[in-house]
Order: structure tokens, then sequence, then C-alpha cells
């Protein structure tokens, strides 16, 4: 027995640590979430994400070095993997964006350079990793294992949130949200299909795939992604068609060679069956929900799982790409800007739907976001990359085939595996787990590569070159080195914006403390604009309590406000400059200025006009910003030009309610209220069912003190709009006001039945009109509208 090399098992040993730390990267990522309300689900995957890339890059480097030597597969596609991150690098520097945002964006957001980094890494190290079919076992093992696992999980979160809701909510999702888990869901379906395809597996192996499979096709049934079951359906059938010719080709031949070759190779077994039966079945099931959509819906309400997926449309994103590459084509805006680019270049029609108050930060997809972001150079490494692989792909599948069953089994899991998932990128809002994985498999399949016929690896093997040895070792060294420094970075950013998010939180709930000192917490790790402008809000607040306080002397409350004032300013302009393209920071920037108006301080007034100004450059179609202007030529007694910012944003949403009322109020103190009554029928008679119009009339008639008119003109806009809930608001105080409790009553009940947060808000309304009560004071126009949704 020869004896045994005492270096060999260290170095093995390193060798499968790193395998494993590889794994334990992804399955983590994938299982991993912290039960807070401040912290996103998939700011923490993707943080373990870049955490273990770097653990096991240092790892892979040690391995190497300890084994004098670097293997590679074939070069071209591994390569081609390296293409979109360097388009992103590319975009980084020169779009003229900030790096830091470009980076990782304010919270470990998929469009950023850092990101597309990690998930490029981590496919490069499963290529280089992944060498063996040993290897590929074991790999592809631990992901079946925490497939199923995912499966049960959420299975059971979905069964015990119908029970007890208040512990779990039955639409939470371990995976990120619903939609990523049905992108899961159907590459786990795949997977499965193929593996029963193609490999011969136990009878109780068999048995518990089909039932992780029924699992993974009920959890696809609630989430009800109308392109996972369009790619399901596709592959099911390829598949199905590709069994049946299979089964007639063995028919064929066992017509023209006669009983012989039946008696060395039955047709009609159990394995050759369940070939086509089971893509048949999948079939059925993903058509049966493409065809009756309406009914995976229904299934989500039945068990409370209410899932939203909001997102521009086609004609949207791309709308805003030949708006951007009409002044950056090259480049793009830069990473983690389309949402910068979206405000500028957003139709004006959206103010007119429930979603004109949303600032998306992607468009349709991840890829075309990308297009947009990176410019020309993103696009041509995007579709380079995709091109490439697709032609390696089925060049390797089709005509270099490998001759192991199971390595070509990898080979055609992992190429199917990742051109779904880079299909989903394309159509879709994959997080970042699932964009990682569609890098990883890619680079498993780069992997099998080298299995091809005429397939090669190739490797470097410095321990036996001095010169060369010295340059590869000290590469990998500096890279190792590097490393360390990355990950030190890496988790103070982490913990800044972990500390971000918590100030949010806290600032939600009124707890400006508690704000203030994460805020102050997370400029400490990572300075950032978002941080400075909770900063900013936190000041805005105590200078209102201040300006409110009957206790301090007037000397104190001078001198705090100053105080809160010079701070409050200070961490605005500090946003701005570090995020200029933000009108958030020019909002929050004016507002502090437009404390001081009322007060006359000098400069006050045209500097909170400055700002405003450049918010709406960056927000043009924003009404709210208009809105916030005539609030402060309000302040400055200028009503003239308060009345015309109101008009402009009347006309860029007209059922802007706030403006409506705002608008109407100033006629009244002007003396104009038949002017503008006359106005509002006149509209109203060329556009009779336009709720908008009729709630203006409704007001106007209100102030004039014809109730009547103002109860039948808020009906009618009742009648055109059902979920108008402000025009419901003043109808029940139309009718209170009329003594006409009951109506008043009806009024308030439906505006609580629209939403949990309306219920909320009419609480107290709600509870003196059931009381035989009029809540609503004596003068109708001192209303101001409720905190409802319309």
């Amino acid at each position: 027995m020869p004896p045994e090399n005492p270096n060999l098992a260290p170095r093995r040993s390193i060798e499968t640590i790193s395998i494993w730390a590889l794994l334990a990267t992804l399955v983590g990522a994938i299982f991993i979430f912290i039960p807070s309300t401040a912290v996103p689900v998939t700011t923490t995957k993707t943080f373990l994400l870049a955490a273990g890339t770097l653990v096991t890059l240092a790892l892979y480097i040690l391995a190497r070095l300890g084994r004098g030597n670097v293997i590679l597969p074939p070069f071209a596609l591994l390569g081609a993997l390296w293409l979109p991150v360097l388009a992103y690098a590319l975009s980084a520097v020169f779009s003229g964006t900030l790096f830091t945002n470009a980076l990782w964006g304010s919270a470990f957001e998929p469009d950023t350079f850092g990101f597309m980094l990690v998930a490029t890494c981590l496919g490069t190290l499963a290529a280089l990793m992944l060498r063996r079919p040993e290897q590929y076992h074991s790999f592809l093992n631990a992901a079946a294992w925490a497939f199923g696992a995912i499966v049960v999980l959420q299975l059971l979160i979905v069964i015990v949130g119908q029970f007890a809701p208040n512990a779990i909510s039955p639409a939470f999702s371990a995976i990120g949200s619903f939609e990523d888990l049905a992108f899961l869901a159907g590459l786990g379906i795949i997977g499965i299909l193929i593996t029963l395809r193609e490999l011969n597996l136990s009878r109780r192996a068999h048995y518990i795939r089909i039932a992780i499979l029924i699992g993974a096709l009920m959890l696809l049934a609630i989430a009800n992604s109308m392109l996972t079951w369009t790619l399901v359906a596709l592959f099911s059938l390829g598949l199905f068609v590709e069994a049946i010719m299979q089964r007639k080709s063995k028919t064929a031949e066992a017509d023209l060679d006669g009983a012989a070759i039946m008696s060395e190779a039955p047709l009609e077994t159990d394995e050759s069956i369940h070939s086509f039966i089971i893509p048949l079945c999948v079939l059925a099931v993903s058509l049966f929900f493409l065809i009756g959509g309406t009914l995976g819906n229904a299934l989500a309400n039945t068990l409370n799982v209410n899932i939203l997926n909001v997102r521009p449309s086609w004609e949207s994103t791309l709308s805003v790409g030949q708006k951007v590459y009409a002044t950056a084509p090259v480049f793009g805006s830069g990473p983690n800007t389309f949402g910068v680019e979206w405000l500028k270049y957003r139709d004006a029609a959206l103010n007119s739907t429930v979603f004109w108050n949303i600032d998306f930060s992607s468009g349709i997809g991840f890829i075309p976001t990308s297009f947009v972001t990176t410019g020309l150079v993103g696009m041509f490494a995007w579709v380079l990359f995709l091109a490439l692989f697709i032609v390696f792909g089925l060049r390797t599948l089709i005509l270099r085939t490998p001759q192991d069953a199971f390595v070509r089994h990898v080979a055609l899991f992992s190429f199917v595996a990742a051109l779904y998932l880079y299909i989903t990128a394309i159509f879709g809002l994959p997080n970042t787990v699932i964009l990682t994985l569609a890098f990883v498999f890619a680079g498993l399949f780069v992997s099998t590569t080298r299995y091809a016929a005429h397939g090669q690896q190739w490797g470097i093997v410095f321990s036996r070159s001095p010169r060369l040895g010295f340059l590869v070792v000290f590469s990998l060294t500096i890279l190792l080195l590097g490393s360390v420094g990355a990950a030190y970075s890496l988790v103070g950013r982490y913990i800044a914006t972990t500390e971000l998010a918590e100030s949010r939180v806290a600032f939600s709930a009124g707890n400006i403390e508690a704000a203030g000192k994460s805020a102050q917490n997370s400029i400490l790790f990572a300075s950032s604009a978002a941080a400075y402008q909770i900063e900013a809000g936190v000041a805005s607040v105590q200078l209102d309590r201040i300006a409110a306080s009957s206790t301090m002397s007037t000397s104190a409350a001078q001198q705090a406000f100053q105080t809160a004032l010079s701070g409050g300013i200070n961490a605005a302009l500090t946003a701005t400059r570090l995020a200029p393209s933000d009108y958030q920071n020019w909002l929050i920037l004016g507002n502090l200025y437009a404390k001081a108006v009322p007060l006359g301080v000098s400069g006050a007034y045209d500097s909170a006009k400055d700002a405003y100004g450049k918010a709406a450059l960056l927000s043009p179609t924003n009404p709210q910003i208009p809105y916030i202007l005539a609030q402060l030529n309000i302040a400055k007694r200028d009503i003239k030009a308060a009345k015309e910012d109101l008009k402009s944003a009347i006309a860029l949403k007209q059922d802007y309610t706030d403006a409506i009322f705002l608008l109407s109020q100033l006629e009244v103190q002007d003396g104009n209220v038949r002017e503008a009554l006359a106005a509002a029928l006149a509209a109203a008679y060329f556009t009779p069912n336009n709720p908008s119009i009729l709630f203006q009339v409704g007001v106007l008639s209100a102030a004039q003190g014809d109730l009547a008119g103002a109860a039948n003109a808020l009906s009618a806009a009742v009648a055109a709009n059902p979920q108008f809930a402000n025009a419901r608001y003043f109808l029940s105080a139309v009718f209170a006001k009329r003594g006409d409790i009951k109506n008043a009553l009806e009024q308030m009940r439906a505006i609580a039945k629209m939403s949990a947060e309306n219920a909320n808000a009419v609480a107290s309304q709600l509870e003196a009109l059931e009381a035989g009560k009029n809540p609503f004071p004596a003068n109708l126009l001192s209303i101001a509208p409720a905190p409802i949704q319309n």
C-alpha cells in the first residue's frame, strides 16, 4: 500500500470546504430572513450573498495556492459571463452618476455594479470549483433538498396563516416575494421534469420528487404568475413532444425488426409511460391556469394571499429608455438610476390612476432596466452574452453531447435552468437570489462543457515555474487581501443600511428621537443621502413642535428654532450634494426654508422656491410639487400665485382632491364663489360624468350655502366613481349638516369598507355618527380632506 501524502488531505479539505461554502451561500440566501419590519428581506439576502462570495473566494484562493495550479474550463463562455458586469463597471465610471450609488445603491439593489459583481463571481466560482461528476452530484443533491424544504416550508406557512394570521401572514414568502417564489417554483418544476426524464431513480426517490412537484404546482397556482406558467407550459410541451417522438421511433424499429427487438426492449414499461404522462399533466395544469387566469386569483384571495405586482409597462420602459438614449446613449444614466429617469420622463396620464404617487425604481424587467441604466454598452453586453450562451449551449447539447449520462443530465438541466432564469429577468423583476441562481447555473453549464465531445480544460501549474508562480501567487494574494478589505466595507454598509431602515420605521411611528439617533448611526458606518434626508425630516418635525409649544419661553423657543432650522438645512444640503438627482432631497430642503417664511426671515421664500423649482425639474409631472408651491405662496400671502400653482396641480391630476378643495377655499376668501361655481358648472355641462368636476361643484355649492345642490353634485360624483372616498366624506358632512344622520352614516361606512387604512382614518367620525351626533364643524369649508385613499 503506498504511503499517504500528508499534504494531500489538507489541500483537499480546503477545496471541499470551499465547495460547501458556495452551497451554504446559495442555500442560506434562499432561506434566511430576519423577522423585522425595518430591514427588507432582500437586503439581508443580498448581504449574505456578497459575504458568502468573499468567503468562498478566499477559500478557493487558499486551495489553489496549496495545490499550486489553477484549472479552467473552456474559456470563451466563461469570459462571456463577465460581459454584463464589465458594462456595469464602465457605466458606473463614465455615466456621471455617483459611484457609491452605482456600487450598492441605498439598500443593496440588484441594478448595481456591486450586486452584478457578486453574481458573476459566484457563477465563475461555480464554473471553477465544480469540476467532477461527484461534485455535480453533491451540488444538485443539495439543491434538490433545499427546494423540497422550501416547498414544504412555504406550504406550511400558507396553511398556518389560515388559522393564525396574526402569528404569520399566509402571504409571507421566505424567498422575498410571492413572485420570486413563483420563479423558484417554476425552476424546481422544470428540474424535476428533467430529472424524471433523464435519470433512473429508485421508486422512493421517484415518489418523493412527484410529491415535491405537486407541492410546487400548488404554490405556483397560489402565486399565479402568468410568466412562470407560460415558461413551464412551453418546457412541458417540449418534453412531452420529445418523449412521444422517442416512443414512435422505438415503435417503428419494432415494426421493422419484428419481435426480436420487442423481446429485448419492452415498449410499454412504466418508465416509458411516465416519461410523457408527467409532462402532459404539468402541461394540462399550466394551460388550465393560463386560460382561466382569474381562477388563480380567486384561489389566492380565498387563501388570503393578496399579491399586488405593479411595475411600468413595456411602452413606458421603452419610452424612458428612448429619452435616456437621446442624452446619454453610450453608458446610459448609470446603475440604479432608472427611478430618477422614470420621474423625469413618465407619462402624465399615470396621474389619473391609483399609482400616480408611486416612484418606480425599475422598468418592466431587470434586463430592460439594465438597458436603460447602462446604455448601449450594457445592451451590447447582455445581447452578446445571451447569444453566446444559447449558441454554445445548443452546440454542446446537440453536436457535442457529453458521453457520460449524468454529466449530460447536468449540462441539460443547468443550461435550461439558466435560460429559464434569464428569461424571467427579461420579462420580470426577480430579486437578487433568483438572479444569482441564473449566473450560478450558467457557471455550472460552463463547467460541464469540459466534458463535451472535443472539449477540454486547461490549467496553469504555477508551482513548476518560478516566474509564473511569483506572478500568479502575488495576484492571488492581492485578491485575497482585497477580499478582506471588501468584507470590512461590506459589513459597514450593511449595518448602515439596517440603521437607516430602523430610522425610517421610527420616523413613521413619530419617534423622532430614535429616528435621529439611528440616522446618525447609519452615517457613522456609511454616509448616504437617505440618512441625511431623515435627519432633515427630524428637524422639520422639531420645528413644528417648537412652534406649537406653549411652555417654552420666547427666547428659548427662538434659540431652539434657529438651532433646529440650521441643523436641518445643513442635513438637507448634504443630502442634495450626495444625491442631487433625488427630488425628495430638494423637497425636504424647500420645506425647511418654508418653515421660516411666515416668520419673515430674509431670503427664506426665495430659497424655498428655488429648492421646489429644482424638485419640479426632476419630477415635472408630479402634481404634489405645484401644490406645495401653492402652500408656500399662501404663507407669503401671494394668493394670485397660489391659485396659479393649484391650477397647475389640477391640470396634472384632474382628481387631485386636496388641490381642488384648497383652490375652492381661496376662491371663497376672495369672494369669487359665484364665478368659480359658474365655471365649474359649465365644465360639468360638457363633462357631466367627471367626478372631479362634480366634486368641485359640490364644495363650491356648500360654500354658497346651497346644501341641496352640494348633495346632488357630490352624490353624482359618487355615482360616477363609487371609490371616490373624499367625495363620500364631504357628502357625509353635507348630509350631517342637513340633519340627515342616516345617510351621513351610510357614506362614512362605505368609506370604512374600502380599506383598513380608511377605517382607521374615519373611526372617530363613524363613532360619532353611530351615536347620532354630527362630528363635522359648522363651516364645511374648514374641513380638510380626510387622509383616506380614493
